[in-house]
């Protein structure tokens, strides 16, 4: 008679134990899936982002190393022009010698009344120098080269490109060299439609005979790289879920309560308690890979320092509940007026700080002031004051380490305390500071 109770016992003793053992289970795949989705996410963007930026700086490397072949091909002329064998040749009419001159330096020599030589056909580049006896014309030599593969293989040499990408000579809106010769490059969607097929990239004017460089990279090989990234976190996802299904019965309780644990821990270490913005730790690792990224690829990163404006008259007036409500107020408008890949952290007490990777000074400027009227928007008590912030603004490279940045957006942000507060104050090296009312955004000239 004892064995069936001791066997319904075992069973309900088992049963609390499968159900945690299936909860845990959902709920670490739940996690891993999102985890996964993410990462997937974060290094799809993460990718495009670099990929792009690499191919607007190699498309203007390419543009330098233009203008540089354009100053050579201005000294090649030049130095034609002053040789001692072309001048006597131009003087004594030998014409064998012009001839022999003009077919060794692929020139034009432009006589009265005649040329000897001929150079490369249209789209080219050209570069011209005169001879003269005194105040009269003896002759034009014109040195040329086409605008072709030619060019754009030297061009390619100057400019470091990602391994699927490749540039393109574009004349006049048509392909002349590196790409399908006469196809137009269109735009859609964000893309370079080139050849029926869609690439990342953007032009860059050369600045003659309508010319522009284009490096591009097909969309299908930058999702190919995200798309190994995926396989990898899908297969390691599998691996974690077969795992917690072996161990779920077993290390339920174990296993939830480390989780839990970690997870807390984890968002302490990176978290600030009050607003739930990252903290100084976390802002310090950001802006340092930031600037890292940023001075590898050539590219900006704009740093702000925002302080509520006055706050401790309000904590002294208001007390300090109402402060704290006020500052995870301010907390929640910053964090709502930053785009997704800046990052906003309180700095200390009333201090918060935004890192805008990619941002120039006047767009930094822009997105200051945006918040600005943001916070000017929270709703205070109505025995309280308005709130506003004031916020001080710097720019990598302009300040090229990491002190150096925050020293300056601090030196701006007192700048705009001066100023009246309730500011957006730029750091600059270019203008001498300026004061500007404190009814909109203001530019404080600079900080030297």
């Amino acid at each position: 008679m004892t064995t069936p109770l001791r066997s319904h016992h075992e069973q309900s003793d088992r049963l609390p134990v499968t159900r945690y053992a299936v909860l845990l289970f959902l709920l670490t795949a739940a996690l891993i899936a999102a985890v996964a989705i993410t990462l997937v996410r974060n290094a799809k963007s993460s990718t495009w982002q670099q990929n792009e930026t690499a191919l607007a700086g190699s498309a203007r490397v390419g543009a330098s190393s233009f203008g540089t072949l354009r100053s050579n091909l201005r000294v090649q002329a030049s130095q034609l022009a002053t040789s001692l064998t072309l001048q006597r040749a131009v003087v004594t009419q030998d014409e064998a010698a012009l001839e022999s001159i003009a077919a060794s330096h692929h020139a034009q020599i432009a006589l009265a009344g005649r040329t000897v030589g001929t150079i490369a056909r249209r789209p080219r580049i050209a570069s011209s120098a005169t001879i003269r006896d005194g105040g009269r014309l003896l002759a034009t030599v014109t040195v040329a080269l086409p605008l072709g593969k030619d060019v754009l293989a030297l061009l390619g040499q100057a400019a470091p490109l990602p391994a699927h990408a490749a540039l393109v000579l574009v004349h006049d809106g048509t392909v002349v060299a590196g790409g399908p010769i006469g196809a137009r490059p269109r735009v859609k969607a964000g893309r370079t439609m080139l050849g029926g097929v869609a690439f990342a990239g953007q032009a860059v004017p050369l600045g003659v005979a309508n010319a522009s460089l284009l490096a591009v990279e097909p969309v299908s090989a930058i999702d190919a790289i995200s798309e190994r990234y995926r396989r990898l976190v899908f297969l390691a996802a599998i691996a974690t879920l077969a795992l917690a299904g072996a161990l779920a019965r077993r290390l339920a309780r174990p296993i939830a309560q480390v989780v839990g644990e970690v997870a807390h821990l984890s968002r302490q270490a990176q978290t600030d308690a009050l607003t739930g913005l990252a903290n100084r730790r976390s802002l310090a690792e950001r802006l340092d890979e930031e600037l890292a990224r940023a001075r590898a690829n050539g590219t900006s990163v704009s740093f702000v320092i925002a302080d509520i404006d006055d706050f401790k008259a309000i904590n002294d007036t208001q007390g300090h509940q109402i402060g704290d409500r006020i500052i995870r107020d301010a907390a929640r408008a910053l964090a709502g007026s930053v785009r997704e890949l800046d990052l906003a952290a309180r700095y200390g007490g009333e201090e918060f700080a935004i890192v805008l990777p990619g941002s120039s000074l006047v767009n930094a400027r822009r997105s200051a002031d945006r918040m600005r009227r943001a916070i000017m928007e929270i709703d205070v008590p109505s025995e309280a004051p308005r709130v506003t912030m004031s916020f001080g603004v710097a720019e990598f490279p302009t300040y090229a380490s990491v002190d150096a940045l925050v020293a300056a957006a601090d030196a701006a942000l007192y700048q705009a305390k001066r100023g009246g507060k309730n500011q957006v104050a730029t750091a600059t090296v270019e203008a001498q500071p300026r004061a500007v009312p404190a009814d909109g955004a203001a530019e404080l000239g600079s900080l030297a």
